[in-house]
């Protein structure tokens, strides 16, 4: 097959999206719940939103081609666009089955982000495009910012009583300074992409001392399950030992001086400790399921109730879906109040159960979670594929660690989740699209569309 060149990607707007997508990703992964409600709270207009309405409207063009036009044309996108078409399409399915069965037509409507937020994906792909070099930095950059703000946020920000103005009385108060809950991606893009670990140290510290600061036993598991992936996948002994010993020498000190200190309100309050992290560490292992009091946090340790609140919900929206053929195949519609199933959250305003598989489960049937873990199948399938092709060391223990947080965090359906980890995935997924064998012989060729990264810019390329 020919290749014929079409056009030199030169849209006038075209640098201001990687930059965009950058700031998307450090203001969610950074701050948050409190970055999620940038905009104007009164009239439900929020960042992530606008975003996708401008990407609509005045996104990236190659060769006076919109972006959605080219990249659902490239072959090697193909299967990723059905299914995520099928994918999108069905959540807009529940939307009806959810006004159907009754469910408040609004609230059904907002639970589609589960469905639509993936679009990011192609946001991704398209600033991985024009900047392919700009990732590594960018995740030091985050570590940067994460590792200073997130300290700050440990010993003082935490207690400043600032709210955003304009949130709806159902929804609790949204602190102005937000949560540093991603850490854990700083320090795999540290230990990923860093040349030397060791003048890295000071940044492998501040990180995990907000990691372990912010006391989210989720963090902790997702950074291991990453951790032990990259190891696998790139079989680096001596720079897993180096990141052991630079993190180790924080636990050392905390030890040693007899660290202690209050921890985020926001967290439970408590302390800072070597004594409390193992306590809230093991908390899991001596939790008692049964115990209807400590499901619902009365009388109980507060970090073994946490844990336990949540795996009974989990229990009851199992239970309460496979009660009939309808539910186990359709589930219970969007909009529909999941808390509800659970007695000691009745009437309660949350919407997830912090697990992308029940959530999925509970308002979408099994159809919803075959449909989810097979886009994500596939988007792994295309990591996997990036891997072999750069040896990119990230992308694969990425993608393990933000499902692991999924599945025990609100990731796919909230903004400060599924927007940075879908723009992180296309930024990482890019590089296949300037693959010369990614050109199929198709009859049309005139529709065959790939790109080429060169010392001149990005072309936009055809098969002829």
């Amino acid at each position: 097959m020919q290749v014929q060149e079409i056009t030199r990607l030169d849209h006038p707007a075209s640098g201001m999206w990687p930059a965009i997508a950058a700031v998307l990703i450090v203001g969610y992964l950074s701050l948050s719940r409190a970055f999620a409600y940038v905009g104007i709270p009164w009239w439900k207009i929020f960042v992530g939103e606008v975003v996708l309405a401008m990407l609509f409207i005045s996104g990236p063009r190659f060769n006076a081609r919109s972006w959605y036009r080219i990249f659902l044309e490239l072959p090697v996108l193909k299967r990723l666009a059905w299914l995520y078409g099928l994918f999108l399409v069905y959540g807009i399915v529940q939307i009806v089955h959810g006004i159907i069965a009754g469910n408040p037509p609004l609230l059904a409507v907002r639970d589609l982000t589960f469905n639509y937020y993936p679009i990011y994906f192609f946001l991704g792909l398209s600033a991985g495009l024009m900047r392919p070099d700009l990732l590594p930095r960018l995740l030091r950059g985050f570590a940067w910012f994460n590792g200073i703000y997130g300290v700050l946020y440990i010993l003082v920000l935490n207690r400043i009583d600032w709210f955003v103005p304009g949130v709806s009385d159902e929804i609790t108060q949204v602190p102005i300074f937000g949560q540093p809950i991603y850490s854990f991606v700083a320090l795999l893009g540290l230990i990923a992409y860093e040349k030397n670990l060791w003048r890295s140290a000071h940044l492998l510290g501040l990180n995990a001392f907000v990691m372990l600061g912010m006391q989210i036993r989720t963090e902790w598991f997702a950074f291991a399950t990453g951790i032990i992936t990259w190891f696998f996948f790139t079989g680096h002994g001596k720079r897993l030992l180096q990141a052991i010993a630079i993190l180790s020498v924080l636990f050392y000190l905390m030890y040693i001086t007899d660290f202690s200190m209050l921890g985020p309100e926001g967290r439970g309050g408590g302390e800072i400790s070597i004594r409390q992290l193992t306590d809230r560490a093991i908390a899991p292992f001596r939790a008692d399921t049964s115990d209807a009091n400590v499901a619902a946090g009365v009388g109980a340790d507060s970090q073994e109730s946490t844990f336990v609140w949540r795996t009974v919900w989990w229990l009851f929206i199992w239970n309460s879906v496979h009660s009939s053929l309808n539910t186990t195949v359709w589930g219970f519609g969007y909009g529909y109040p999941l808390g509800d199933l659970a007695p000691y959250l009745a009437g309660d305003f949350i919407r997830t159960p912090h697990n992308e598989f029940f959530y999925a489960l509970g308002y979408t049937g099994w159809i919803g979670v075959i449909l989810f873990f097979l886009l994500q199948r596939e988007i792994l399938r295309l990591l996997w594929r990036v891997n072999r092709k750069t040896r990119d060391p990230f992308g694969v223990p990425f993608w393990v660690a933000m499902i692991t947080y999924g599945m025990f965090f609100p990731l796919g359906e909230t903004p400060y989740g599924a927007v940075p980890f879908y723009l992180i995935l296309g930024w990482l997924v890019s590089p296949l699209l300037s693959e010369r064998d990614s050109v199929a012989r198709a009859a049309d060729s005139k529709r065959t569309w790939y790109f080429t990264i060169d010392d001149t810019g990005i072309r936009l390329l055809r098969g002829a």
